[in-house]
């Protein structure tokens, strides 16, 4: 369990057992954080996305393969996997920035 504020009757119990209360879980992919920060959302997910681009190398050092499919693969695997759950995220200058630097380097590894 996650509180968000303050519990104003102590601790839950469920038959019998109290619930663990805890400041971040996983949900669905996402990390939820009791401070509602998304910053460990947005690294996790960087680092997920990354993770799908370099397995890509392959394809992007493919001179047989058009532009189009590559940018098409870019935005299907890279993107899809980077803005999973995005809609959720209250956007800091910070993140904004690593997220811009991440597309940067994509976009020119992949079409170098």
């Amino acid at each position: 369990m996650m509180i968000l504020g303050t519990l104003p009757h102590g601790n839950i119990t469920v038959s019998g057992s109290t619930v663990e209360t805890v400041n971040e879980f996983c949900y669905l992919g996402s990390i939820i954080q009791d401070d509602t920060s998304c910053d460990k959302d947005i690294r996790a997910r960087l680092g997920k996305a990354n993770g799908v681009f370099g397995r890509l190398s392959n394809i992007w050092r493919d001179n047989g393969l058009s532009l189009h499919t590559k940018i098409s693969l870019y935005e299907a695997l890279v993107l899809s996997t980077l803005l999973y759950a995005a809609e959720t995220w209250s956007m800091s200058v910070s993140n904004t920035k690593k997220l811009e630097a991440a597309r940067h380097r994509w976009q020119k590894n992949a079409t170098d």
